[in-house]
């Protein structure tokens, strides 16, 4: 099964001392068919009506999130991954933002929007993490996996 990601990043003023931007991920509710709860990307499954999977992440997004979460900018597509358990190839596309867009989780499919540190993962020593503890949330599986290669483009460019 083909599904594709939206790996939102948002840069405004600094929220942190290392002012890095965010990472915006999703809490998957518990009527969804696959990752039940688990923190993820916005995005889904291939639909035959999608022309390219990037537009896969991109309808996914808009419809997990609202009509104001559209990309200001692509920044880049990360080498797809797959789910252990499911089975599914994720293609990974990485994208800048609004900073002031006003989110409408979609209740059925998302339980919960959160947004870390870009810092955060950028400071981890562990290139290969088996999963990021970020307070109470554990981040992990294909996401986790997305995330080390976000970090491994991003390491050594300043993003303050």
């Amino acid at each position: 099964m083909v599904a594709a990601v939206l790996v939102p990043l948002i840069f405004g003023p600094p929220v942190e001392p290392e002012g890095s931007g965010q990472v915006l991920l999703i809490r998957r509710s518990q009527e969804v068919r696959h990752h039940k709860g688990q923190i993820a990307f916005p995005g889904g499954r291939w639909d035959r009506s999608d022309a390219t999977v990037l537009e896969t992440a991109l309808r996914e997004t808009v419809e997990e999130l609202g009509p104001d979460a559209r990309p200001v900018r692509l920044l880049g597509r990360l080498t797809p991954v797959q789910t252990i358990v499911t089975g599914f190839i994720i293609h990974p596309f990485v994208a800048l933002m609004p900073e002031a867009m006003e989110l409408r989780p979609e209740p059925r499919e998302v339980a919960g929007v959160m947004t870390v540190p870009l810092h955060f993962f950028l400071k981890t020593e562990d290139l290969a993490p088996e999963s990021y503890h970020y307070g109470p949330h554990v981040i992990w599986g294909a996401t986790a996996r997305i995330l080390n290669q976000l970090v491994t483009c991003m390491r050594g460019i300043d993003v303050s």
